[in-house]
């Protein structure tokens, strides 16, 4: 029987027009940094102590809703109100407005094992940098693979940017999310680890082509970098930058 809380949270997303959508994120916050700057670049966020206008951080198209996936990392988002924000790679102001735990997701992972914290999911609404406008991140403990395939390509739900950091190791690394950017109708991607299919000796991924076949299609878009190097983020893979997905 389907876990009627995956279309619940599903459901949930859907409420929500633009999605920014953060796999492996593990406790860094550093994409509702970014956008709730104003889209700072790292060293202008690093070394600001100012406040960034409503105007100028809306004017900038700011995500909706900041949406994390990690198998771990339960015992920091589980906090509520009392998230450090400062160990979590943020440097402006930082406030917790509201929190609540959403219905948890009954044994999610499939590639990894079931913890007995897995499938819970966490509601922040925040006020950040400044701004007047609140900010909405969930948290889910699950696989990324289990997120996309089930979550997300199940029922629908459109991403409307990817912020994919440090991700390039563990049981499966970040290259097949690419291959699903049509079907997300992704506009961008924000990363440090060029998920380009054939590109720096793109593993097989045989752990996710087993447990989820639909995330192996091939891709049908490229990732083209926006303009001029930009170094919008410090990463563990080199400088985070922005992406177009294109056909």
């Amino acid at each position: 029987m389907a876990d009627e809380n995956v279309k619940k949270l599903a459901d949930e997303l859907k409420k929500y027009n633009r999605i920014c959508y953060y796999p492996s994120s593990g406790r860094d916050l550093s994409d509702l940094d970014y956008f709730g700057s104003g889209r700072l670049l790292w060293n202008e966020r690093v070394e600001s102590s100012c406040r960034v206008s409503g105007q100028t951080a809306q004017s900038c198209e700011l995500p909706d809703l900041f949406v994390h996936s990690d198998i771990n990392f339960y015992m920091e988002f589980e906090e509520g109100k009392d998230l450090d924000a400062r160990e979590c790679g943020f440097h402006g102001e930082f406030e917790v407005v509201a929190f609540r735990e959403l219905p948890r997701i009954s044994n999610p992972n499939r590639i990894c094992d079931n913890y007995n914290f897995s499938g819970r999911c966490y509601e922040y609404k925040l006020k950040v940098w400044g701004i007047d406008k609140e900010l909405t991140l969930i948290y889910c403990l699950c696989e990324n693979e289990f997120f996309v395939s089930d979550i997300l390509l199940a029922h629908g739900v459109k991403i409307d940017c990817v912020w994919s950091k440090n991700w390039a190791g563990g049981l499966t690394t970040g290259t097949w999310l690419a291959n699903v950017c049509d079907k997300l109708e992704t506009r961008k991607f924000y990363t440090d680890w060029l998920c380009v299919p054939g590109k720096r000796g793109q593993p097989l991924n045989l752990p996710v082509k087993e447990k989820y076949p639909d995330l192996m299609v091939e891709a049908s878009v490229k990732l083209i970098r926006s303009g001029e190097p930009k170094w919008i983020d410090e990463g563990a893979n080199g400088w985070v930058e922005e992406y177009d997905v294109t056909k």
